[in-house]
């Protein structure tokens, strides 16, 4: 009997040893306490909102940074590339925390498309999107290798379009300035644009103030007959991309049939809508986007 009965004892005991695991103090049953486990942040690519866009002299820059050091930085690398006669549009956000972007990389880009009068860069969480007209197809490679080699593991969307008739001694040794009034004509196309152009509303229709403008920007283009035209159309943020980029898009491209039509050459003429991107402006008050509804000539 005494031995059938140690390993009943056994038993027992092993039951109560098991039993205090779940004991407090005051022999109340309780949960045993369950060790917290530490939460590990793995390094790896921070998303990033950052757009660079030039037009002509005039450099807008939107998105994220992390403080005003980095901000700082940005804008003074943009115009040791382009020069401190660049105008810059600032539409940056200082939000703590954001990752800073790579100066060195982006200098290195910029400088790739530095002949480029429309180069737009714009990076949102893993896709790097690269949009202008470049004189060449070394051109629109140089600007490609220098992103990849920047951000080797995001996705690339290059939209850079080729203009066909410059030629490649003009692409590596830009040929000076014109002389006469071909010489400011970027400036004169701005100032003659600086009302904005006028559409019907939610149409592609010109306004008559808007054609008597463009029919002296034509007067002006058609002295200058190696002059290329890229026309761009923006909207404000008011609904989505489905219906903002068909709009600018058309309007953009009423402003370039216009000119065409007025005597410009087609060939030297190219359009595209961008929609809401790249505001010059806060879309939360109606002047702002008012001033985000906008056509833009870029003369290469």
């Amino acid at each position: 009997m005494a031995l059938a009965a140690i390993p009943l004892l056994l038993a027992l005991i092993g039951q109560g040893m098991a039993d205090r695991s779940k004991l407090d103090i005051n022999g109340t049953d309780v949960a045993a306490p369950s060790l917290p486990v530490p939460s590990v942040s793995l390094p790896g690519h921070a998303r990033v909102s950052l757009s660079i866009l030039r037009s002509g002299d005039v450099i807008t820059v939107n998105g994220d940074l992390p403080d005003i050091s980095a901000r700082t930085g940005l804008l003074d690398m943009l115009e040791g590339v382009y020069g401190s006669g660049v105008q810059m549009v600032d539409n940056l956000n200082i939000k703590p925390g954001v990752s800073a972007p790579d100066l060195v990389s982006l200098g290195s880009l910029f400088k790739a498309g530095i002949s480029m009068p429309d180069f737009k860069f714009k990076i949102e969480g893993d896709t790097v999107t690269l949009i202008g007209t470049a004189a060449s197809g070394a051109v629109k490679s140089a600007v490609e290798a220098a992103a990849k080699a920047a951000w080797p593991n995001l996705k690339l969307s290059n939209d850079i379009l080729v203009v066909p008739d410059v030629t490649e001694t003009t692409r590596a040794a830009p040929a000076p300035r014109p002389a006469g009034d071909c010489a400011d004509l970027q400036a004169d196309i701005t100032a003659v644009m600086s009302t904005p152009v006028t559409f019907a509303t939610n149409g592609r229709t010109l306004s008559t103030a808007t054609q008597q403008r463009l029919s002296r920007v034509a007067e002006k283009v058609k002295g200058c007959p190696s002059a290329h035209l890229a026309v761009s159309g923006y909207t404000d943020n008011t609904g989505n991309d489905g219906i903002n980029i068909p709009l600018s898009t058309g309007r953009a491209k009423a402003v370039a049939e216009f000119l065409v039509a007025h005597g410009v050459p087609a060939a030297n003429v190219t359009s595209k809508g961008y929609g809401s991107a790249d505001p010059v402006a806060s879309n939360a008050k109606p002047d702002g986007r008012a001033q985000n509804r906008r056509v833009v000539i870029t003369v290469s």
